[in-house]
Order: structure tokens, then C-alpha cells, then sequence
């Protein structure tokens, strides 16, 4: 039976017109239609800087406080009770059939960004071994990218979900650049990918790395803020 990823329920069989006008095969989705709509899209109102979805386009306190270069980050969904419930489910639980929930419309978002190397965050090698994947590239399709960072072997830490935001403030630098990564980054437009941006600690210590790579410009993109 074919059946939604996410909720369970089985997936009707409605084609529309323009799928029938559509040249080539016809894309099943995985997902139904209720859940389609259960996560909340950010709206046009958020800051310019890291994405939050607030009432005005002015650049959020938290932005304000950072200091160094600033990182443009673009996120696609709000991080609700909805959002929660699916990282934990797909991150925490290893249900890897509920990447696929968010694999087209980050694929959208991709187009949408100006960028020459895809780099995604990666995953510690603990992390490896307990989840088998790194949710991050679970949602990439035939998008290529690059791993150039890697988790530091001496990085021993509890998981950022479990710290409040001074504990993430304070976390040390865990990446370094893989061996020839310049050879890549060299001069190149780079876009990090994470899951969720939630002080931007993550993300500014990926793209000092980046940057010591020889990168002219990193910016972000999260699937949630």
C-alpha cells in the first residue's frame, strides 16, 4: 500500500490535469496532504539576517549582539511544536523514510540561492554510529555538495539539543576543514546546510573554517528558525 511517510495513512490516487500535461512520468508523492500543511512556512516578515519569523523586517536582537562578520542565514519553516515533533522523529528516533517529507522543497530552495558549493554540516562519528545517517544530506537528492568540514576527533560533547542557549553560546570550535578543501573552497560562493538554526553558533563556526579554506563569501540555509 502506498502510504504517507509521515502520518501513515494511505495516499490517494487523484491526478491532476497538469500532471497529465506534464512531460515525463508522474512524481509520487510521500507524503499526504494533511501533513503537507503541518509544518508552518516562514513569512515574508523575518529578519534579514538569520530568518526568524517575527512582525517586521528589522534585524532581531539576537543578530544585534553578534559580533564579526554577520552570516545571512535563509530558514523555510518555523522550529513549532510540528517542527519539533519531526526532528524528533527523522533526527533522534533514525525514522530516515521521513526525509523525503522535506527533500522537494528544499530542492525548491536550493534553486533559489546563489551559491557555487554546497556544504553541509556535518555529523560526529558517535552520531554516525548511533543514527547510521546525517540528517542534513537525508534530504539532499541528486543535489551534489561537498563535505569539506569534518567533526574534530577530540570533540566530546553533549548534543546542542540539550543545551540551553548560554551552553551554545560557549561551545568550542568541533569543525576543521577536510584535507584539500581549499583546493574547492578556494575563491568559491559557499552555502552552508543545517537543520536548524537556533543561536547560530553552529553555523559561525562552520563558516570561519570555511573561510580559512580561502571561500570569498559563505552564507546558510536551515530547514528551520
Amino acid at each position: 500500500m502506498n502510504a504517507c511517510v509521515w502520518c501513515g495513512r494511505r495516499l490517494g490516487g487523484v491526478v491532476t490535469v497538469s500532471q497529465l500535461w506534464r512531460w515525463g512520468p508522474l512524481i509520487k508523492s510521500a507524503v499526504c496532504a494533511a501533513c503537507q500543511t503541518r509544518l508552518t512556512p516562514i513569512s515574508i516578515l523575518h529578519c534579514p539576517q538569520c530568518g526568524r519569523q517575527q512582525t517586521d523586517e528589522t534585524i532581531c536582537r539576537d543578530c544585534q549582539r553578534w559580533t564579526g562578520p554577520p552570516l545571512v542565514n535563509h530558514a523555510l519553516y518555523v522550529y513549532d511544536a510540528a517542527m519539533k515533533a519531526y526532528m524528533q522523529q527523522y533526527k533522534f528516533q533514525g525514522d530516515f523514510a521521513l526525509r523525503r517529507v522535506l527533500q522537494e522543497p528544499l530542492r525548491l530552495a536550493l534553486a533559489r540561492e546563489t551559491y557555487d558549493v554546497l556544504v553541509p554540516i556535518p555529523v560526529d562519528q558517535a552520531t554516525w554510529q548511533q543514527r547510521g545517517f546525517n540528517q542534513v544530506t537525508g534530504w539532499l537528492q541528486t543535489q551534489p555538495f561537498q563535505q569539506d568540514l569534518l567533526v574534530r576527533a577530540s570533540h566530546k560533547d553533549q548534543p546542542q539539543s540539550a543545551k540551553d542557549r548560554a551552553a551554545r553560546l560557549r561551545t568550542a570550535q568541533p569543525f576543521i576543514l577536510a584535507p584539500h578543501a581549499a583546493d574547492i573552497l578556494m575563491g568559491q560562493r559557499v552555502l552552508l546546510l543545517d537543520d536548524v538554526y537556533t543561536t547560530g553558533r553552529t553555523l559561525r563556526h562552520a563558516a570561519a573554517q570555511i573561510y580559512l579554506g580561502g571561500a570569498k563569501a559563505v552564507t546558510s540555509l536551515t530547514l528551520a528558525r
